[in-house]
Formats: C-alpha cells, structure tokens, sequence
C-alpha cells in the first residue's frame, strides 16, 4: 500500500500566493485610494495595514503551526518506507526512513498542541534494543490515510504479536 499527500504542498503553495497577492493588493488599495477613508474616517491607515498584515502572516504560518508535512508512506515488499518534509516556511531538510519490516516493534499516534497536531511514533529493533523515531505528524493527510496508515501498522504489530 503506498499513501501520498503530494496535492497538500501544491495547495499550500496557492494559499500562499493568493493570500500575498491579496495583501499587496489591500495595501496599496490603502495607500493610493481613498476608499477607507471615506468608509471610516476616524480610523488611520496603519491600523488598517496593521490588521490586514497580521491575517496575512497567520495564513502563512498556519501550516508551520501545525507542522503539515508532505508525508509518502509504502509497506510494499519487506521495508517499510516514509518520507517526510515540512510545508510552509522555516521548513527543514527532508527525511526518508526505511524500516525493515522484521525490526518493526510498533507504532503509537500522540495528540499535542489542543488535540490539533497527530504525531506517530514508530519502534524499532536496533541491536537487540528499543529504537523511537521522531515524530512524523499526520496533520497534512486526509482521516482515511491516517487511518490506512495506522490499520497496516497494527497489522504487522499483531503479526509480531506486540501489543499497543
């Protein structure tokens, strides 16, 4: 079963674009027009620049805030394989974890940030020892995937017998 999330980093990009366009378009809207002055007079400009900046910062720091991630997922053959990388901006390098599927210990999804970020954590095998990768946040995948995701994993954990 292979799993991809690869529209959610083109839609981001959009959201971005539009939501820029749109600012740029309402300050100089502000600047050059006198439409808000007459709408309300009693209010400046800045306030106006103000406001509209930070609605556009928060649409730009949205996806960073609940770390939506381009997430690839494959259990096909004997490895299990996950890549990751963030969307938005300040985003970090890109990861790619390949699990051999007789090492899998087992799989837990946490819930942080008010219930708003799901992050899975994976076990592993290591050297007759217990290894945690870092979380992978789901966020960016749709409830079915997620839920995909987490029927293959319980799979091979009840295959191995371990118990979540």
């Amino acid at each position: 079963m292979t799993i991809e999330n690869k529209h959610l980093h083109i839609l981001t990009w959009l959201v971005h674009l539009i939501s820029t366009i749109l600012y740029v378009f309402i300050v100089y809207s502000i600047y050059l027009t006198r439409f808000y002055e007459k709408l309300t007079p009693e209010i400046p400009k800045d306030y106006y620049t103000v406001f509209f900046g930070i609605i556009y910062i928060a649409a730009l720091l949205y996806p960073s805030v609940l770390k939506y991630h381009y997430i690839y997922y494959s259990d096909d053959g004997d490895k299990i394989i996950i890549k990751i990388y963030p969307i938005g901006f300040f985003s970090s390098s890109k990861k790619t974890y390949h699990i051999p599927k007789k090492d899998f210990v087992r799989a837990e999804i946490k819930e942080s940030f008010f219930h708003l970020r799901k992050a899975l954590f994976i076990y592993q095998n290591i050297n007759n020892r217990t290894a945690k990768y870092p979380p992978i946040y789901l966020n960016g995948l749709p409830k079915e995937d997620q839920k995909k995701i987490m029927i293959s994993l319980s799979r091979m954990m009840a295959s191995k017998g371990a118990v979540v």
